[in-house]
């Protein structure tokens, strides 16, 4: 993948996933962590492991470096086991978001430097994945992965990272074979439309059509580029220079106001928090474009 990609991995995912330190069960029952990290090889959706899914999930999880809650002592295998089994027998909390999940449920956690290491390490394996899958006909549908613009590899692994990169998609994996980025970008859509994977499946769309853009216009496919002609890509523009927390859902609301007014103190500009203000748009496209983005709207 471009290093842009690498780059803006964190930045991109960090909103929809949320940074969490501790085991807890995803919204379908999966025991997960970091930044949307599954540890859990449970074949189906809200149930329990079999005895063999237990073990490899318990592999998966050992794969982290885990802390002791308080004295930051490094987890026994016994102790991450125990966690495990904790956290996966609270299906009952699955649809009531990670918090529930937080201490003094769970004793364990792992920190930033390990959770960034561990989402690299995933990042990779998913990439290796994808470019080695081939289709019935011995086809592969992503093996000129790392000839695609920086947005439409950036889109790919969003849906990879939701959805596990060996995910069936016919259409959208035709259309992508052939670099048609506006036929990727009408059928990357998955489900359950809920929560953040709403935001996910706008913002995947919205890279492939980027793709698009960059390659018609002849811009450089390695850098990511950015829209900032509406309050969805202004909001994306400020998580992408660090103005966070701010949730990328395209609302004109107080928060996303609040962070306009910040961008706009640090950069000097009079702060009135109009995320269309033109002298604030033109500092987020010199930033962006400062910071190696293609920036286009500014």
């Amino acid at each position: 993948m471009h290093q842009s990609v690498r780059d803006y991995w964190i930045s991109f995912n960090d909103p929809l996933e949320g940074r969490v330190h501790f085991m807890y069960l995803d919204v379908k029952g999966y025991v997960s962590t970091g930044i949307g990290n599954k540890i859990d090889q449970t074949a189906r959706d809200n149930s329990a492991p079999t005895a063999q899914e237990r073990v490899d999930s318990l592999a998966a999880a050992g794969r982290l470096r885990w802390l002791v809650n308080d004295v930051d002592a490094e987890a026994t295998p016994d102790d991450i086991a125990a966690e495990w089994d904790s956290v996966k027998s609270r299906l009952d909390l699955a649809p009531l978001g990670h918090g529930r999940f937080a201490p003094p449920l769970t004793r364990l956690h792992v920190d930033d430097d390990e959770i960034d290491r561990h989402v690299f390490e995933k990042l990779d394996e998913m990439e290796s994945v994808l470019i080695d899958r081939l289709d019935a006909s011995g086809h592969s549908s992503f093996g000129e992965f790392a000839s695609w613009p920086a947005n439409a590899q950036l889109a790919t692994l969003s849906m990879a990272w939701a959805m596990g990169p060996k995910f069936r998609f016919p259409k959208f994996q035709g259309h992508v074979s052939t670099r048609n980025w506006v036929g990727a970008a009408d059928e990357c859509h998955f489900t359950p439309d809920v929560g953040t994977i709403i935001i996910r499946n706008k913002l995947d769309r919205a890279h492939f059509l980027l793709a698009r853009a960059m390659e018609d216009q002849g811009l450089p496919l390695e850098q990511i580029a950015l829209d900032v002609s509406d309050v969805f890509g202004v909001q994306g523009a400020l998580l992408a220079l660090g103005f966070t927390p701010l949730s990328q859902d395209g609302v004109d609301g107080p928060r996303t106001q609040g962070k306009v007014k910040e961008f706009q103190s640090a950069s000097g500009l009079a702060g009135n928090g109009a995320f269309d203000d033109p002298d604030t748009v033109a500092a987020l496209a010199a930033q962006l474009s400062a910071r190696g983005f293609t920036v286009f709207g500014g």
